[in-house]
């Protein structure tokens, strides 16, 4: 124990976890469930929120080799309100925000076998693949548990994390353990990845994943500081809007096998197998949204009021769908699309437009806050929410988005992770100021800022009448 002094255990009833309560037969109800943690102080323990989430108490083990033994020296009761978990936390997203601190009111005693470790810094990236991780845990592996380590590289794997959107970043480790059993485990959740190169805390294990064979997966713990010093510093999450707030919000539901911007990903899908965005109702008969939402689609479903019981459901042909002429799918401008319904939508107090800017009007005051509005998978479901932000100029877009982004035509808004991330594009942005609509999101790449269209150069096309191809003519 004194290579592992900065190991601890967790046990909690399994009956109340969220992450479980739903799956546990009768004879489950009574097991324990059993998770790793680390020490961070005398009095701070940092583990899995699937390990406490929704536990009345926890039980803290510390200085043994073998966390399964009943008599334990050092076994501290943790009650509810001293367990906090990441405010983003769900357990209906695997990896998503699953860290917890518990707060111990008798502080631990440091000794040979007791005692904490040191965190990395806010701004340490794990970039180097060749470096070597070591993985502690209590992993159930066989009875009793004993405690084990291995050593192991990681990988990042971005392309997950935009999959459990807006989950950070996950890493998997890779390669054999250096001793029985695998890298992590049932019973390593909770468990350090420290650095072999730094002695610190660089991840925290969330768990296994099939898809890859089996490797752990854990979240790099740079990303955590703030809430691991003072999980009351997390700022809440934006709140779910109301039938009112949300009026002028559309959803368009496609089939993802028609569509141009997305027909590798969907070469083998099926009519079945549909893509949900977000969309803009400026009148009656006009809905805005993006042009890769449609672009390809012989047909959409242009969902309104969606929020409450009496939503309406209209189909909408590709003849009444208008692409930007200047769009296309080699950059991010012009990304816009008008939808002219042929059924007029009836307004009331949860359906309606909203204003637009004048065309002259200019984004160019980066104190103007914009209200971002979209639907977001913060707590595990899509809700329509809206969170408070300020733009950057083209200039500054052009110099963290690189070559892709057109400075002349886009602009992008700065981007904070925890209070969530549009998870559906064409949702609208509108002035604090004048409450109009300014832009509309397009585009985001993994850890940058969001690419969004602004309005007001677009007013001559938006409000110009729809000409069919058969009204024509030549003169």
């Amino acid at each position: 124990m004194s290579q592992a002094k900065f190991v601890a255990g967790i046990y909690t009833p399994a009956r109340y976890l969220y992450a479980f309560k739903d799956n546990l037969t009768d004879a489950d109800r009574e097991m324990q469930s059993t998770c790793t943690a680390f020490i961070l102080s005398k009095t701070e323990i940092i583990t899995n929120a699937h390990c406490v989430a929704g536990a009345p108490y926890a039980f803290v083990v510390a200085g043994t080799k073998v966390a399964s033994d009943e008599n334990q020296k050092i076994k501290i009761k943790v009650e509810k309100e001293n367990i906090a978990w990441h405010p983003y936390y769900s357990h209906l997203i695997v990896g998503a925000f699953d860290i917890a601190k518990l707060t111990l009111k008798t502080p631990l005693e440091f000794s040979d076998t007791v005692g904490s470790i040191k965190l990395v810094d806010k701004d340490y990236k794990l970039n180097n693949s060749s470096e070597v991780v070591t993985v502690y845990g209590y992993g159930v592996l066989n009875r009793p548990m004993i405690l084990r380590r291995c050593d192991a590289n990681y990988i990042s794997d971005v392309e997950r994390a935009i999959t459990f959107n807006p989950v950070q970043t996950l890493y998997f480790t890779t390669g054999e353990a250096t001793n029985d059993g695998k890298i992590i485990t049932h019973g390593d959740s909770g468990g350090p990845i420290v650095s072999k190169t730094n002695g610190k805390i660089v991840g925290i294990a969330v768990g296994i994943n099939g898809t890859t064979g089996g490797r752990g997966m854990f979240l790099p713990i740079a990303l955590f500081l703030d809430f691991i010093h003072d999980p009351k510093s997390v700022k809440p999450l934006p709140p779910s809007l109301t039938f009112n707030e949300a009026k002028f919000i559309a959803d368009i539901v496609v089939p993802g096998k028609f569509l141009t911007a997305f027909e590798d990903s969907y070469a083998n899908a099926d009519e079945d197998d549909q893509m949900l965005f977000n969309a803009i109702i400026l009148s009656e008969t006009e809905i805005l949204t993006c042009a890769h939402n449609v672009l390809g689609a012989p047909y959409v479903y242009v969902i309104v009021n969606k929020l409450s019981s009496n939503a309406t459901e209209l189909k909408v042909t590709k003849d009444q769908i208008e692409i930007h002429e200047k769009y296309s799918l080699s950059g991010f401008a012009f990304d816009v699309a008008k939808i002219t319904l042929k059924e007029r939508l009836e307004f009331n107090e949860n359906v309606g437009s909203i204003d637009l800017v004048d065309k002259n009007y200019k984004l160019n005051d980066p104190s103007e806050i914009v209200s971002v509005y979209g639907d977001m998978t913060l707590d595990g479901t899509a809700r329509t929410r809206r969170f408070d932000t300020k733009y950057l100029d083209g200039a500054i877009c052009k110099s963290k988005l690189g070559a892709a982004f057109d400075a002349n035509n886009l602009m992008c808004y700065t981007l904070d992770e925890s209070m969530g991330t549009p998870s559906t594009f064409g949702g609208p942005m509108i002035s604090k100021k004048n409450n109009k609509l300014v832009g509309m999101t397009i585009f985001r790449f993994p850890d940058e800022p969001v690419i969004f269209q602004p309005i007001a150069p677009l007013l001559d096309w938006i409000r110009k009448p729809r000409v069919r191809r058969n009204q024509r003519r030549r003169i």
